[in-house]
């Protein structure tokens, strides 16, 4: 009788001696080696990848098996080369916890998806010596575009941007000349707006919350226009009323303490973000002062806790997704060699008075 070993010694070698569907190798898997285990040749997995449509469907269907048994992903950079396309667009935000900013991501996505492209992000953390690594790194793999935040950048990003000739974008901003094209809005009119606002409804001592100015142009320029409200209201603004700080609900709750502790007197605070104003709120009514009765609060970019908040915040709408999509729609009729017939977008705000001031 024969031993049980035996009998799986031979099973062992009935299968070891059937040829494997994907040749054994180190490394991921080929081209090669999907079309060598699907017993077909490269073109027809590459038709199956690019146009699977014209591929029959039996074969379709065993190659796309094959496929999903190996984990086969295309080598972008390899098809890259030969295309000078990569299929990938990149952007550089600031950071990636803000929901304004992701609002404007989801817009560039969605305007991307619908011509098969994908976005890749970069968070700067505010600084243009940052994004100058961030552009270099995408640049190196051969994105088709770029999305920039802001108009300040070093010099050697501009010139990265120049030699590399793709379609880029500057969102959020039109303070100055764009490298390419631009999308956003006027900061200095918009804050100004919401300056006038307050200083219209009769409060004197109108304080400014904002975003540290280094390497942000929006925050340079909502400070810019807090001080041309003044101007045209021929007053001359305190600059112990301002205070400049991070950008998020605690920074606003600690700028206010400290504006509060320098002009106990002031009487309206205009906050750069929604965030900042949302965080000097909640310190005002720790301190037990009622808004806007004994201090009024605006904030700028309507985003979703602004009209939850009670009192609900006065504040600035930009169209965030609005600006993202557009964005996106450009650098795509770029690509397409379609004539993008404005290279500057003003894409608007609106003043959304409500209960704080």
């Amino acid at each position: 009788m024969k031993s049980m070993s035996n009998v799986r010694d031979r099973e062992k070698s009935r299968r070891g001696a059937r040829p494997a569907r994907t040749p054994a190798r180190s490394g991921p898997p080929r081209l090669a080696d999907v079309a060598q285990a699907a017993g077909v040749s490269a073109m027809t997995v590459v038709r199956v990848l690019r146009e699977p449509a014209k591929v029959a469907a039996r074969t379709r269907a065993r190659v796309q098996q094959i496929l999903a048994e190996t984990g086969y992903t295309p080598n972008l950079i390899a098809r890259g080369l030969a295309s000078n396309r990569s299929g990938l667009v990149a952007a550089v935000i600031p950071v990636l916890t803000n929901s304004l900013i992701a609002e404007i991501m989801q817009g560039l996505t969605d305007a991307l998806a619908a011509s098969g492209m994908h976005l890749l992000l970069g968070a700067s953390g505010f600084s243009a010596a940052e994004e100058e690594a961030l552009v270099r790194a995408f640049l190196s793999r051969r994105v088709d575009g770029m999305y920039l935040t802001g108009m300040i950048h070093t010099p050697e990003t501009v010139r990265m941007l120049a030699r590399a000739a793709i379609p880029v974008v500057e969102g959020g901003n039109l303070g100055g000349r764009p490298i390419d094209m631009a999308v956003g809005y006027d900061n200095v009119g918009a804050a100004r707006a919401v300056t006038r606002y307050l200083l219209g409804r009769g409060y004197r001592s109108v304080g400014y919350i904002g975003a540290d100015p280094r390497d942000n142009d929006r925050a340079r320029d909502r400070r810019r226009g807090y001080e041309a409200a003044f101007a045209a209201a021929r007053r001359k603004p305190d600059p112990g009323l301002c205070v400049e700080t991070t950008l998020d609900l605690d920074a606003g709750a600690r700028a206010m303490a400290t504006l509060l502790a320098r002009r106990p007197g002031v009487r309206a605070v205009f906050c750069s973000a929604d965030a900042l104003a949302v965080g000097a709120l909640f310190e005002c009514q720790r301190r037990g002062l009622a808004i806007p009765k004994d201090i009024a609060i605006a904030g700028f970019d309507d985003i979703p806790i602004a009209a939850q908040v009670v009192p609900s915040l006065s504040t600035l709408r930009v169209p965030r997704y609005e600006i993202g999509r557009r964005a996106g729609a450009m650098i795509c009729d770029r690509l397409a060699g379609r004539a993008v017939r404005r290279r500057v977008v003003d894409a608007g705000y609106e003043l959304v008075p409500r209960d704080s001031g």
